[in-house]
């Protein structure tokens, strides 16, 4: 079987020119915003990258701390902003958990994972992400929304420390804080906007873990999304999404999106970690984030979109698939010409899934399999618009592994944009031979571009490149792939 899989890679390899990258431009060097060390933290994963409006570019990441491990585990994620994508990066921590002490690792541990990021027509910056209860994660979800119906409205549920009675419900926030509420009597307790708890107006604490569990002597605020705390959330993916008006320096408090989006009949529902896009639709800007479920059991990508600036957000609907794409997971979207977006995903088969919609993003064609666009399978790719052409054609940028067999040999493939929505690839740049995984790209204001991705296992890189006329690249750090 692997005989015939290099077998079919060097066929499918022909149907591509390939080119290495040579000197046609240089740019200023680069550092690597999540280089091992960076926050105390030695193991990063799932790059997300974006340049901003006024030309500075925010990256975010997974803290990974001292393991490589999805959810369940000890999880946050970091944001990084540079003023021109060259360098000096500054740095916060939006989501940050206190349940296990930072560097200690642990199955028990609540988790943020998975971030995309997205700016509106007004400078807001948005970062979605999943927000799991203490020792949860994808494999062990439960079906459901989290919440509760409560006179018409969808409320965020809670039951006892070990109890499976969710029987309360988080009330609106006012002046900073939200009762809890028992149907319509207020208890006790409260929480605040970062869901701490407190009873009876005093916040409520626990003893912090750290690795194999044992305390480390620090008392931390208590959140409903730690298992031990005296109420806990439901143990399914809540959608997280922060904003930042000042460029990714400062975040809110989070918005959790379960009450407008998630389904009872899906344990699943989580982010496409990358990018989102913004454009116009109708006459009005429409904010999209790509999401997935699997509430049929087999994983689904679809949308989440809002129409009024991220205050509140809809559910598209899921993407059916070719037989031989078998599902579609994490993707990425792209504007046509034409006014369609283009969905790119993840899937079973060697090759990306490609569907369209027409409205906006509501719903999508049926997903197939792009010829084309051949290499690793069930990882996750990045595609973007670029202000670039060729030939008077608009080029659009992808990033993904090429090695058939595993997560490796990372290339960046360049289209040119039909009127008609159709793309013509007209090159694929090898990265390097070894390890790739999850990518990101980006263009920065000076016409550059970046590229942040996985080169070892829970291990992120950044390069930053030129493209030339001829569809081939000039790394700003003069080194070749």
């Amino acid at each position: 079987m692997k005989r015939f899989v290099r077998i079919l890679s060097l066929f499918l390899s022909a149907l591509l020119p390939v080119s290495l990258p040579f000197a046609c431009a240089a740019a200023a060097d680069c550092s690597n915003p999540f280089e091992r060390g960076t926050l105390f933290c030695e193991k990063f994963r799932i790059p997300a990258l974006l340049t901003l409006q006024d030309g500075s570019v925010l990256a975010a990441a997974d803290l990974r701390w001292n393991h490589g491990k999805d959810a369940p585990q000890n999880l946050d994620i970091a944001a990084a902003v540079s003023p021109d994508g060259y360098g000096r990066w500054s740095y916060s921590v939006p989501n940050r958990l206190e349940d296990y002490a930072e560097g200690a690792g642990s199955s028990e541990s609540a988790a943020y994972i998975d971030s995309a990021l997205l700016q509106s027509e007004s400078g807001r910056v948005f970062m979605l992400c999943d927000l799991f209860l203490s020792g949860t994660g994808y494999l062990n979800a439960q079906k459901g929304s989290g919440c509760l119906s409560v006179g018409g409205k969808s409320r965020i549920a809670l039951a006892e420390r070990e109890s499976a009675d969710y029987r309360y419900h988080i009330g609106d926030f006012s002046g900073g804080f939200a009762p809890v509420m028992e149907e319509d009597r207020e208890t006790a307790y409260s929480v605040d906007r970062e869901y701490r708890l407190y009873r009876d107006g005093v916040p409520c604490t626990l003893a912090q873990r750290g690795d194999a569990d044992a305390p480390t002597g620090k008392t931390v605020a208590q959140s409903v999304f730690f298992a031990a705390s005296e109420l806990h959330v439901f143990p399914t993916p809540f959608l997280c999404l922060r904003h930042s008006d000042d460029g990714g320096k400062t975040w809110s408090a989070p918005a959790l999106l379960n009450p407008m989006v998630k389904h009872e009949a899906e344990a699943f529902l989580g982010v496409c970690p990358g990018r989102g896009i913004r454009f116009s639709f109708c006459g009005h800007e429409r904010l999209i984030f790509p999401v997935y479920s699997n509430e049929n059991g087999r994983e689904h990508a679809l949308t989440i979109y809002s129409d009024d600036g991220g205050k509140t957000w809809q559910r598209g609907e899921d993407v059916r698939h070719s037989l031989l794409l078998r599902k579609t997971s994490e993707s990425q979207i792209i504007a046509l010409p034409d006014g369609r977006l283009r969905m790119f995903s993840r899937n079973k088969s060697h090759f990306v899934g490609c569907c369209d919609s027409t409205d906006g993003g509501v719903s999508w064609s049926k997903a197939k399999a792009v010829l084309r666009l051949f290499g690793t399978k069930n990882c996750m790719v990045s595609f973007i618009n670029t202000s670039k052409t060729i030939d008077g054609k608009p080029v659009v940028l992808a990033s993904m592994g090429s090695n058939l067999l595993r997560r490796a040999d990372g290339v960046l493939r360049v289209g040119l944009l039909e009127a008609d929505g159709k793309i013509r690839w007209i090159k694929t740049n090898r990265l390097g031979k070894g390890f790739f995984a999850y990518s990101c790209l980006t263009e920065l204001s000076d016409g550059s571009f970046a590229l942040l991705f996985e080169d070892e296992a829970a291990h992120i890189s950044y390069r930053v490149f030129s493209l030339c006329d001829d569809g081939t690249l000039a790394f700003a750090d003069g080194a070749k792939a």
